[in-house]
């Protein structure tokens, strides 16, 4: 059975999602549609990014990945089709996918449009190019190669002997910071010290790494490593982000003792 995920900030009101999902349903009856998200914060690729890279390997191969969010709509971008990692994925040349994968993909085009509607995202030229790879004919038969893929830079964390630096890149559902150190960065910087966790806005310090919420009393601040192997800030039963009045890309110290 074809899979098609859908990772959009279109939301569950508007009719284009419900339009291409039922485009694909009616050109393609046994497909299976999925959701990976259709609430990211409007032309936020950065938090689609996150989203996206720590989800879609997990379906299987041969899935086909559609994502819907756009940074710069004032800039026209092409809309790409991509294989690599024996997934596809469709989306517009924004800089997304330098955000997503480590290395610049090898197959990609850019999808010739079926009509000259100038739309941003044309639905029966995305349903078309769906169509065509979930039924494996060939990507170089959708268009060109682009003349080159825009590229984002990523918040990387920066760090010396005592210190790493890193911002806030993603806040979930319930309140949740997470930040873009990795565990695998905190344990190599810190040689088995101690060290405290620092929100500079105002000053708040964690000193322990928990393996999960409910090791300390409710409304108490903790620091975990999630699923994804990030950084997180929370507070047990409560809303990190408000208590601790952070925002996207504030700072986030680790200080090593």
């Amino acid at each position: 059975m074809s899979v098609i995920t859908f990772t959009t900030d279109w939301g569950g009101r508007d009719f284009h999602g419900p339009s291409l999902k039922g485009m694909m349903l009616s050109l393609l009856p046994e497909v299976r549609l999925v959701d990976i998200t259709q609430e990211v914060a409007r032309h936020n690729i950065q938090q689609a990014a996150y989203i996206f890279k720590n989800s879609f390997h997990h379906f299987p191969a041969g899935s086909l990945h559609f994502i819907g969010v756009h940074s710069q709509p004032r800039q026209p971008s092409s809309m790409l089709a991509i294989k690599k990692d024996q997934h596809i994925f469709i989306g517009l040349n924004d800089g997304f996918f330098s955000l997503v994968f480590d290395e610049e993909p090898i197959d990609v085009v850019e999808i010739r449009p079926l009509s000259d509607s100038g739309y941003l995202y044309d639905l029966p030229t995305i349903a078309h190019a769906m169509l065509h790879l979930l039924r494996g004919k060939n990507l170089y038969e959708l268009g060109p190669r682009p003349d080159n893929m825009l590229r984002r830079s990523a918040f990387e964390p920066t760090f010396d002997d005592d210190l790493i630096h890193g911002v806030v890149i993603y806040v979930d559902d319930f309140g949740n910071i997470v930040t873009n150190i990795s565990r695998e960065l905190f344990e190599k910087q810190r040689k088995g010290r101690k060290f405290e966790v620092v929100v500079r806005k105002i000053r708040h310090t964690v000193d322990t790494i928990y393996k999960n919420y409910a090791e300390v009393e409710p409304g108490n601040a903790l620091a975990v490593f999630n699923a994804a192997g990030f950084l997180e800030l929370a507070i047990n039963e409560d809303n990190a982000y408000k208590m601790l009045n952070l925002r996207l890309n504030d700072n986030i110290r680790v200080e090593f003792k």
